[in-house]
């Protein structure tokens, strides 16, 4: 049975266009690393590649909320740390002016000392992180603490989900620094001021015992702190194991051996360029059977 023109003219594009096909398909693969690129490739693959990011995109957005909150405990830790110092210091001050030998002036200088504590301790309790003031619970866009250390905001806290739970992201301003923690601690540095002002060298150490136990308050919330971002940290560690498998399952679900692709390109080149010549050869063939 003689084979037509139109037959060897469909077998020959059948052959180039399959080689066409695969060789256009190992580029793509040999350029992007990648074996599914759209979902004709590997239908199933390519729904399982869609559940697969769309798994890694929730545990991104969940661990940029944990790593916000991370950060904005970090810096309520390392605020209440200062805190802590400032009664350190204010107790150190408190024993130089309850020394009996000290004069009025000295320990007129020494209240201004513990009026500069103050003012540092106001700045410490209205700082500011990504959420905005960190002790201040829910009213986060205004200071909470006035400059005589008045408290406006409240103690609701900030909870982030962990995976087995929510725990706490926020440190307590009230808690750490007013009477809703045992002491106002504003109260005790004004109550040591006051004192040297007036040259009251029993009175300034009457106050040592208040300035320690408001030292242990701001010691506690820090404690507490402490043990938030350990759960936190933890939790983003759990997450970042989780988005490397995700990565790992998604690589091995739609990915590609970009050597091997490039290897196979080449191959097919050689094909192509082959049966490109062997095509031209059965055309030629066909030319001369119809010039007889």
């Amino acid at each position: 049975m003689r084979v037509s023109d139109a037959d060897r003219y469909k077998n020959v594009n059948a052959v180039l266009g399959r080689l066409a096909s695969e060789h256009a398909k190992a580029s793509r693969e040999a350029a992007t690393g990648e074996r599914v690129t759209r979902p004709s490739d590997d239908p199933l693959a390519a729904a399982e590649l869609v559940r697969l990011r769309h798994a890694a995109s929730k545990v991104d957005a969940h661990r940029a909320t944990l790593r916000s909150s991370v950060n904005d405990l970090e810096l309520s830790e390392s605020s209440l740390a200062a805190a802590s110092d400032v009664f350190v210091r204010a107790k150190e001050l408190a024993m130089q002016g309850g020394n009996g030998a000290l004069g009025a002036s000295e320990r007129t200088m020494l209240a201004e000392q513990v009026k500069a504590l103050e003012q540092e301790l106001v700045g410490i309790a209205n700082q500011q992180g990504a959420r905005g003031y960190l002790f201040g619970g829910s009213k986060t866009d205004a200071p909470p603490f006035a400059a005589n250390g008045a408290f406006s905001g409240d103690d609701t806290d900030h909870a982030v989900d962990v995976g087995s739970g929510a725990t706490s992201a926020s440190a307590s301003g009230a808690l750490a620094f007013t009477v809703a923690g045992g002491r106002d601690v504003f109260a005790d540095l004004a109550q040591l001021r006051t004192a040297l002002g007036a040259d009251d060298a029993a009175g300034v150490r009457a106050a040592l015992d208040g300035l320690e136990s408001a030292r242990k308050q701001v010691e506690l919330e820090r404690g507490k702190t402490g043990l938030s971002l350990e759960k936190l940290t933890a939790a983003d560690g759990v997450l970042a194991q989780g988005s490397v498998d995700l990565a790992r399952a998604t690589e091995r679900v739609g990915g590609a051996d970009a050597f091997e692709a490039f290897s196979r390109m080449n191959s097919l080149s050689g094909a192509m360029e082959r049966a490109i010549a062997i095509s031209k050869q059965v055309l030629d063939l066909g030319a001369r059977w119809r010039g007889y």
